[in-house]
């Protein structure tokens, strides 16, 4: 799990917010690096087959701009009612992708509908030609993007131990992952009971739920240290002692209740320091279990997620099978506008058993995840769309017939001169 995959220094002034941009995320340089490769396989594929680059480039761009947005809403409206109804900022929670927050089903739902429009009334090219060229391309930066996911520890499997382990800790596969504390697979494998953890890293909230404290609140706490607490102790020192002073030279009462006001705005402080502050939540479990910052990160270090399937290199498997096989059938099919059908059935088929050995979706659509849900309906949607192709012409007519390039022959042997 790497989630960060480097930092840019960002000047000390600048607000907490924009401090944190200078995280550059795994996820998104992978989301990247899988949309420039798709954009430049595209346009080899089009080279070959005498199509325009210009226009496989413009499919490109609405297809990361459209499957984003379309892979961001399908995620909102998913978890709307446990990630984002309750935050304090629902709207900027929405637009905060950089720590991952995206389904993959949402994306083809909106770019497939988005590239027929614009090749049709903007381009005024085939649509089934350029579907073709493209097509495969979505399973390639699939691929990629998964990798994504691995680094950011999102779409994790489920736990697979060996069951004559009494810990409970031995994987039953060679392959099976863990990742560290703090990270969604162990938070979840908390709440669903497969995990126990000390007394120490629980965190357990005014409405009397118990959480393992997050790891970006020790990170926070390591970072800032035990100075903050200390100053705000010693103010709320300071201004007890002056109302001890004051009492005991015979201030007046008006006095007096002001001195105690201050001390009891710096006591304010303190408590919504250690209440509200990622830092003070931590600093506050350390006060309570006499530990120092460093103790609980060395006893957090201890503590990771029992082995899980990594489901995450499972997909990127599959992706590149799919990339693969698509693009070899680019070159050896008899029919334009089949490969967006066959993507659909081969994937929505693979994306089904996918499901079946993760554990980050809940199962809330009639017994199945949404995933496997929206593919059977997709693979359903793939039937159709191979019918439809099979009832309209061969060769597109605005697609130029392929031609493989000649292969070079070597050029004749002299004949031997006479003599």
């Amino acid at each position: 799990m790497y989630p960060t995959m480097f930092t840019i220094p960002m000047p000390d002034w600048l607000p907490g917010f924009f401090q944190s941009l200078g995280d550059v995320k795994s996820y998104g340089v992978m989301m990247m690096l899988a949309f420039l490769t798709g954009i430049w396989l595209s346009c080899r594929r089009a080279f070959r087959s005498q199509a325009d680059p210009d226009i496989v480039l413009n499919i490109g761009f609405i297809g990361l701009i459209f499957g984003v947005a379309g892979a961001r809403a399908m995620f909102v409206i998913h978890y709307w009612d446990t990630r984002f109804a309750n935050t304090d900022s629902p709207i900027a929670a929405i637009f905060d992708i950089r720590a991952g927050g995206l389904e993959f089903w949402g994306g083809p739902i909106l770019v497939i509908p988005a590239v027929i429009i614009y090749l049709r009334y903007i381009a005024r090219a085939s649509v089934r030609w350029y579907i073709d060229i493209t097509v495969p391309a979505l399973a390639s930066g699939l691929a990629i993007t998964r990798i994504g996911c691995f680094l950011n520890g999102c779409c994790w499997g489920a736990v697979c131990v060996d069951q004559h382990d009494p810990a409970g800790m031995k994987a039953s596969v060679p392959w099976a992952v863990q990742f560290p504390y703090g990270s969604p697979a162990m938070r979840q494998q908390y709440e669903f009971g497969q995990l126990t953890l000390p007394k120490e890293l629980i965190y357990t909230s005014s409405s009397g739920q118990s959480y393992p404290i997050a790891r970006d609140f020790i990170d926070a706490a390591l970072k800032e240290g035990s100075g903050a607490r200390q100053k705000l102790d010693q103010a709320v020192e300071a201004a007890k002692k002056e109302v001890d002073l004051a009492r005991q030279s015979g201030a007046d009462a008006a006095m007096i209740q002001d001195l105690n006001k201050v001390h009891a705005d710096a006591s304010q402080k303190l408590v919504d320091y250690l209440k509200k502050t990622e830092a003070g939540l931590v600093q506050q479990q350390c006060i309570t279990y006499g530990l120092t910052i460093d103790q609980l990160v060395e006893l957090a270090s201890h503590y990771q997620s029992k082995p899980v399937h990594p489901t995450q290199l499972y997909a990127v498997i599959n992706a590149l099978l799919i990339a693969w096989l698509l693009s070899t059938i680019f070159y050896y099919r008899r029919r334009h506008g089949i490969l967006l059908g066959l993507f659909l059935l081969i994937y929505s088929v693979s994306r089904v058993f996918e499901e079946a050995v993760r554990q980050d979706n809940p199962l809330d659509v009639g017994g199945v995840t949404i995933s496997q849900a929206v593919s059977i309906v997709t693979f359903i949607g793939g039937v159709f769309w191979l019918i439809w192709m099979y009832r309209l012409p061969m060769m597109s007519p605005r697609a130029v017939p392929f031609i493989p390039p000649e292969e070079e022959t070597a050029p004749p042997k002299a004949s031997p001169a006479r003599k």
